[in-house]
């Protein structure tokens, strides 16, 4: 939560000269120390901007263009002292390389996966080496978001999204789903109002659930737009983040791409599939960019 609260991570001091006259003395304040300067910037930590462009995230700056982080984070008011909740993200994710360093400072990582009932569902094979493969010991979070050379102030924990103690209600100031929702949508069982209802208890009130998701025509076939081929209706998506008390704030194309007729299954593009052309030109998935709000 927002517990530290520092109006800018570098002063500047101007001093003022007189120029009244001769006998007129003007007494300055003396400039900070720089090393008093260097301090203050490092206890603030990294802006969004230096997390996105630090030289660490060189091997995944290729997807930028595509998933647009500092828009993305921009839109859903991402800040480095908040509590944060990021569903799915996988062993070393993609974002969580740039939300664990923005928040190791003064907020805090919570990784949320799905329960094991799904995974079994999703994969074939669902043993040790898939566990570790996707990231989903809760256990093992800490390890999953760490990025080297990172130390975090405090330590990151790990639940599943159908199951997070009531303990930790109102604990999160936002709740992120980067392509994580198709699955909540699928199998006889979804377990997408659960997930909902669980995650709504997590935020406090005014917190964010922020959601980036592949999207399907709203004129799609319902069993195409399923979550079985990766897509949803934007409408649909709204649909269970309102039943769950949720308000929907605000809406942007960030991450459509028009290219995609999301006529397929998604993982015919990158970055699933990269050797065919075809689907190389499309680029990635068309994707809603959805900013919900759960009431004061």
């Amino acid at each position: 939560m927002r517990t530290i609260v520092i109006a800018s991570a570098l002063s500047l001091v101007l001093v003022a000269c007189s120029n009244e006259s001769e006998t007129t003395t003007t007494v300055a304040e003396p400039a900070p120390a720089v090393s008093d300067m260097a301090e203050e910037t490092l206890a603030a930590g990294p802006s969004l901007e230096d997390a996105i462009n630090h030289e660490r995230r060189e091997g995944n700056r290729a997807r930028d263009e595509w998933r647009h982080p500092q828009e993305t984070l921009s839109f859903f008011g991402i800040e480095p002292d908040m509590t944060i909740a990021e569903v799915l993200p996988g062993n070393g994710g993609w974002y969580s390389q740039i939300l664990t360093p923005l928040t190791a400072e003064r907020g805090r990582m919570i990784g949320l996966t799905y329960p094991d009932s799904l995974f079994s569902q999703m994969f074939g094979t669902w043993d040790a080496a898939a566990v570790e493969r996707i990231g989903a010991d809760i256990s093992q979070m800490g390890r999953y978001l760490s990025v080297a050379g990172v130390e975090s102030s405090q330590p990151t924990v790990g639940y599943t999204i159908d199951n997070i103690p009531s303990s930790m209600d109102g604990e999160a100031d936002a709740v992120l789903f980067f392509r994580a929702m198709h699955h909540l949508f699928r199998f006889e069982e979804p377990i997408i109002d659960t997930a909902m209802a669980e995650v709504y208890d997590l935020l406090a009130p005014g917190g964010v659930a922020g959601v980036v998701q592949h999207r399907a025509p709203e004129d799609a076939d319902p069993d195409f737009a399923n979550g079985n081929n990766g897509y949803l209706k934007q409408s649909d998506v709204v649909a269970a983040f309102e039943r769950a008390g949720f308000v929907l704030e605000a809406s942007s194309e960030i991450n459509a791409n028009p290219n995609d007729a999301a006529d397929n299954m998604v993982w015919r593009l990158p970055p699933t599939t990269t050797d065919n052309p075809a689907t190389q030109a499309i680029g990635e998935s068309d994707r809603m960019t959805l900013r919900f709000r759960k009431p004061e």
